[in-house]
């Protein structure tokens, strides 16, 4: 039996993560998530994830930071980048990094769309 996808959602807004989740979960994808970005980057040492989605503006560290520490840790990591703040200097930076970015707000099938180009291969099941 295949393992179902797993999904590490870092965001410092917990409503945002609870509705990233229940959309994910509603199509098989295992989700964990945190609002703190240092403890997220911990966790992505210790679990494997599929794809981690980040918030580039978090208390303490910014998304394209943990985007490049996940990246050095894990060259195939697989990041999706979101903001409310999605200005031309951070589609420059996510691109530079080669993870796209969904700006703030974005409809569900927006990031079901995103979630299954970025994760290519590795698609959950049902889809």
């Amino acid at each position: 039996m295949e393992r179902p996808v797993r999904v590490l959602i870092i965001d410092d807004d917990e409503i945002f993560c609870r509705l990233l989740a229940e959309i994910l979960e509603g199509r098989g994808i295992e989700v964990v998530w945190t609002t703190d970005g240092m403890v997220g980057y911990e966790m992505s040492l210790y679990q494997p994830y599929n794809l981690f989605i980040l918030d580039e503006r978090m208390p303490l560290v910014l998304g394209t930071e943990l985007a490049d520490d996940l990246k050095k840790d894990n060259p195939d990591a697989k990041i999706i980048l979101t903001s409310a703040f999605a200005d031309e200097a951070l589609r420059k930076r996510s691109q530079g990094l080669g993870v796209p970015l969904l700006s703030k707000p974005f409809s569900a099938k927006r990031l079901l769309e995103v979630v299954e180009n970025t994760l290519g291969d590795t698609k959950p099941h049902g889809n």
